[in-house]
């Protein structure tokens, strides 16, 4: 009786642990759209958001150009990074100006 009340405390007790693990993802999605609703209202705050959008863009285009087949992947890549390049180059001059 003592081992069956012993496994069913430890089941309990990584129950609770992992339903607070899952939730904090949530909290921390919750705090980033919070965040994405704010406006960015220095220039410092523009360039950290187009400096994260051109760095996301550029995984997800990653990620698009490895599912092609091998033949295109290289232009593919190719195209990705000059996006980046761009996209970072814009978010530079949000700082000069």
């Amino acid at each position: 009786m003592t081992n069956r009340l012993s496994i069913s405390f430890v089941s309990a007790l990584l129950l609770a642990s992992a339903s607070a693990v899952l939730s904090q993802p949530v909290a921390l999605e919750e705090r980033l759209l919070e965040r994405g609703a704010v406006e960015d209202s220095t220039p410092q705050q523009r360039y950290r958001t187009a400096i994260n959008e051109a760095g996301g863009g550029y995984k997800l285009y990653l990620v698009e150009c490895a599912s092609m087949p091998a033949a295109e992947r290289t232009a593919c890549r190719r195209e990705a990074k000059a996006v980046y390049d761009r996209d970072m180059a814009a978010a530079r001059q949000i700082l000069r100006k």
